[in-house]
């Protein structure tokens, strides 16, 4: 059996002609105006690699927690068709499909047992760093940026003011001596 179809290689992505690499030469013309559009993909501000790892881990959580659920789903389907097969083999298709979803379901538990000590560990560490994590130490470094900040700005009111008087008190004794 013969077709004749007639395929369009070009709605793969596949151009029939071969592709010739000439460097930066095809985008001359973005160049032009002295600046190059280039996308600079490790400009990327850095983030902070312990929230992360948390948001990272998080995501896991929550991903296995679903399959979790779809796979105690499926267990219980099983068993259920397991009790009401009419047949042997039916019955121990289902038993082999309860005992797949029941293995599937310790293994996420493991790994989520395991997510769970990877989180407690990064928490540890974290608070091990030297960082302030106690409420009160951090409240007692924002009184004391907020002292500082007030002490710079009288500082510099007071050196103004200071400027304001000496600069009136000039012009009044320039005043009073007259012309």
């Amino acid at each position: 059996m013969e077709t004749n179809l007639a395929i369009d290689i070009a709605l793969f992505g596949v151009s029939p002609e071969m592709g010739v690499y000439d460097g930066l030469a095809g985008r001359a013309a973005g160049f032009a105006g002295g600046a190059a559009p280039v996308l600079d993909t490790k400009a990327e501000a850095p983030g902070d690699p312990f929230l992360d790892m948390q948001a990272m881990l998080l995501e896991m959580t929550k991903e296995l927690r679903e399959r979790f659920q779809r796979f105690q789903s499926q267990k219980v389907l099983a068993e259920r068709d397991a009790d009401d097969a009419g047949d042997e083999t039916t019955r121990k298709v289902a038993q082999t499909d309860a005992k797949a979803a029941i293995e599937a379901v310790s293994l996420i538990v493991r790994t989520l047992e395991k997510i769970d000590s990877l989180q407690r560990t990064l928490i540890a560490e974290r608070g091990d760093s030297g960082e302030p994590d106690d409420e009160a130490a951090l409240i007692e470094e924002f009184d004391r940026l907020v002292e500082q900040r007030v002490k710079e700005r009288m500082d510099a009111a007071k050196t103004e003011w200071m400027r304001e008087i000496r600069a009136g008190g000039d012009a009044a004794a320039a005043m009073e001596s007259g012309p």
